[in-house]
């Protein structure tokens, strides 16, 4: 655990310098936006071997959302855990979101999907780093339904999201062949902390 907290902190100062100079001199990045994203976790729900049992377990994630001056493109970094009887390994993420502007401008903000090329990295006996395509719905339920109660209920939202491993070693299917569709889900609250803005 130790070792992941170092990591974690290593990411955290070496992306707050550069977010903050690009800030200054050329705009393109706005200020971060820090989010706690309490939720669950599935994983072996679709295409696992037989005689796998999907396992669903407490997710314990915090993300730091980086806008940028463009509608299309958002960097995103943070670390996450799994928590209960079958505990995974902690992890941190980075990369891009790049949201799809069509669904939100229609459905005036209130549903968010976008496309997240991401770096993820896990530490333990089994650690490594993969590439990993992630599908993400966002809901604005704070926008919907508390939107007079202040920025961190108004902000407030639910996510779900389909993260399917591409790179690395891939898991196994029945025949011992890689298994390229075999996604975890990843679902919670999106709960903006009141700083950053």
């Amino acid at each position: 655990m130790r070792r992941f907290v170092k990591y974690a902190a290593a990411v955290t100062l070496l992306a707050a310098p550069a977010a903050v100079s690009a800030q200054e001199s050329t705009s393109f990045f706005k200020a971060p936006v820090f989010v706690l994203q309490p939720g669950g976790v599935t994983v072996d729900a679709l295409s696992a071997p037989d005689g796998s049992e999907s396992v669903t377990m407490f997710n314990a994630r915090f993300a730091t959302v980086l806008p940028t001056s463009v509608p299309w493109f958002q960097g995103v970094f943070g670390a996450q855990v799994q928590t209960g009887g079958n505990a995974g390994t902690p992890g941190i993420f980075y990369g891009g979101i790049i949201p799809i502007v069509p669904v939100s401008t229609a459905t005036g903000g209130n549903l968010g999907i976008s496309l997240d090329p991401l770096g993820v990295t896990t530490f333990g006996g089994t650690g490594g780093t993969a590439f990993v395509g992630e599908l993400a719905f966002s809901l604005a339920l704070g926008k919907m339904m508390f939107s007079g109660m202040g920025p961190m209920w108004s902000g407030m939202g639910a996510y779900f999201l389909i993260d399917q491993q591409i790179s690395g070693p891939l898991p196994r299917d029945d025949n011992g062949d890689a298994d390229r569709w075999r996604p975890v889900l990843l679902y919670g609250l999106n709960i903006p902390l009141g700083f950053g803005k």
